[in-house]
């Protein structure tokens, strides 16, 4: 076998593997998402900020992040699920992440995106949001075709339940019943 098989070989081997090693799966740790361009979007009074952030960033509770790209429709599938969590946990008892991939937002809409985190981030001061310039999320969680994922893990970051889908009311139920066997609630 020649160095160029070889190399060949390993590529595909190195490439196959860290894709199923990055495969979210329940009752395994969330595989590690770090973004260091823009990132979580900080507000100290009514200045604003964006620092480098990882997904690991909040162990020791109960955390729901939901991933999505940058566009009206997409912001909408996990929407009755969030809302639900807000009338059902006191704030602060659970942490509610926000990751957006700007990479699938249309040209010349950052501006606006950005001005509709801010304007979240003061309404839900204790959410996280943060910003994925190059989709990176979108490899590291295996989100696939759709593109967004809503991951619920325990406060060690084990993952409980995983959907790339907008939830029935079943499933939100299901899921606020299980972030309360996790968090004590």
């Amino acid at each position: 076998m020649t160095i160029s098989h070889l190399l060949s070989s390993f590529m595909v081997t190195l490439c196959c593997s860290s894709v199923f090693a990055a495969a979210p799966t329940v009752d395994a740790p969330l595989p590690l998402l770090d973004i260091s361009e823009r990132g979580e979007l900080t507000m100290s009074g009514d200045d604003f900020a964006f620092v480098p952030w990882g997904s690991n960033a909040n162990l020791g509770k109960v955390q729901v992040f939901q991933y999505f790209g940058a566009t009206m429709s997409d912001s909408k599938i996990f929407e009755s699920f969030t809302d639900l969590l807000q009338k059902s946990f006191e704030p602060g008892a659970i942490q509610v992440t926000t990751v957006l991939n700007m990479d699938a937002a249309m040209w010349g809409t950052t501006g606006v995106v950005i001005s509709e985190l801010k304007k979240n981030k003061r309404a839900h001061p204790d959410a996280t949001m943060v910003i994925d310039d190059k989709g990176t999320g979108l490899t590291a969680w295996d989100l696939g075709e759709t593109g967004s994922g809503l991951f619920i893990t325990d406060a060690r970051g084990i993952v409980k339940y995983i959907t790339r889908v907008a939830m029935s009311e079943d499933e939100q139920a299901a899921a606020v019943a299980l972030i309360r066997a996790n968090s004590g609630s």
